[in-house]
């Protein structure tokens, strides 16, 4: 049973200097670690879902939101046109391993926008209450790429941390992951063929917009605004209904 009590739990700020150095030693230079952060005054937020191996949803001020992890890109598994990448499977488990039931402190890039262009909230997690960060961690054991396409605080300790998993041929990198999509990738994403159980087809990522009462695929016309990521499931209990243009999945 989750002990709802965590989310308002207090820590002192030294007790989370072993774990922390635990969380960086080995994989990253001491001088390029991120400052040890203290949580003592911080509100930690509880996990709701795991949406794939670096997006999550977490309950913000009574409201789910969906964080899109900084710095981290992980092989899809709920892309609506792509198929379930090679590792996919295994990046959203290690990271369901982490934190389901668990609750996180929330970090922000200092400057430029909090959201990415799906509407998605763009953070940093740092595990409560060990401080563990979670968006590091994730490249350090090779469940994902070190995402640099946006310049970002941490990027060369991201980038040193991939070049460490890569070298030691942890995880994604190891010499027997192949890059073609999983042979079940129809199984894991439904809206990529006809198979799969009702249960498997709710887990599907579909679109909505702020104010519409539909939701979409990816490409939907009607997304040009505004493009908020939300399972199927999730959509259906907003009652939200199919848009009748690009037919999503129902």
């Amino acid at each position: 049973m989750r002990n709802r009590s965590l989310p308002r739990r207090r820590i002192a700020g030294w007790q989370l200097l072993p774990v922390t150095l635990l969380g960086i030693a080995g994989s990253v230079r001491a001088a390029d670690a991120p400052s040890l952060r203290d949580f003592s005054k911080s509100q930690a937020e509880e996990v709701v879902r795991i949406v794939d191996g670096d997006t999550v949803v977490l309950l913000l001020d009574g409201k789910t939101t969906t964080i899109r992890l900084i710095g981290v890109d992980t092989p899809e598994t709920v892309h609506p046109q792509k198929p379930v990448e090679a590792y996919g499977k295994e990046a959203s488990r290690f990271l369901r391993n982490l934190l389901a039931g668990e609750s996180v402190y929330v970090e922000y890039e200092p400057t430029g926008s909090h959201l990415d262009k799906y509407g998605r909230t763009l953070a940093y997690l740092y595990r409560a209450p060990d401080g563990l960060f979670v968006n590091l961690e994730i490249v350090r054991q090779g469940y994902g790429h070190a995402y640099t396409r946006f310049p970002f605080q941490y990027m060369e300790l991201f980038r040193d941390a991939e070049r460490r998993a890569r070298e030691a041929e942890r995880g994604l990198w190891a010499p027997d992951v192949g890059l073609a999509p999983s042979s079940d990738a129809s199984m894991e994403n439904p809206a990529v063929g006809n198979s799969g159980s009702q249960t498997q087809a709710d887990d599907a990522t579909v679109y909505m917009t702020n104010t519409g009462s539909k939701y979409h695929r990816a490409d939907c016309r009607y997304l040009s605004k505004s493009k908020i990521p939300i399972s199927l499931q999730d959509a259906k209990a907003r009652g939200l209904q199919p848009c009748s243009a690009c037919r999503p999945p129902r």
